[in-house]
Formats: structure tokens, sequence, C-alpha cells
């Protein structure tokens, strides 16, 4: 969704450097990985989400793997401040 943004709203939105495959990844393990799954609420915490994000890193190209992983923790740290109300997450809507 982000790529098909107009210019003048990505501007103010931090870009998520993981691709398809890696978010696939992602969503998929957020439903069945047995130690960072959602709990039978379908809630998960940061640190679960984190982990969801390194794991589906772990499958990225050498070049692109320290990027992917700063984005990762900028990408949850961003979420915790727009659930603390610190700041608008626009990945919160």
């Amino acid at each position: 969704m982000y790529n098909h943004l107009p210019v003048d709203v990505k501007k103010d939105i931090p870009p998520m450097l993981f691709g398809d495959t890696q978010m696939s990844t992602v969503v998929r393990d957020f439903y069945k990985d047995e130690s960072f799954c959602r709990d039978a609420n379908g809630d998960i915490n940061l640190w679960k989400l984190y982990n969801l994000f390194t794991g589906a890193n772990k499958s990225t190209y050498i070049d692109s793997f320290l990027d992917r992983s700063v984005n990762a923790f900028n990408f949850v740290e961003q979420v915790k401040y727009g659930l603390e109300g610190n700041n608008e997450c626009w990945y919160l809507g």
C-alpha cells in the first residue's frame, strides 16, 4: 500500500523496507510460529512482533539485512509510541 501512496503523503511516513516475501512470512508466522505467534485472544506484544520481523529478515540478501534490521526496530518503536499516544503512527490507522 505504501508504494502506491501519493508522494506528498509518503514524505511524512517512514518507509517499510521489507518486501512482499518478508511481509508474507511475518503474517504467516503471526498465526503459526510456535514461539512468537499471537495469543489465544489474537493479541501480540511488541517483543513478539519484533521477533517476527527479525525472523522474516533471515531470508534477506546480505546487502539489505542491516537496513531491514534497523527498519524492523524503528517500525516496532513507532508502533509503541503510537500505542502510548506519544506520536501518531500511520501504520496503526
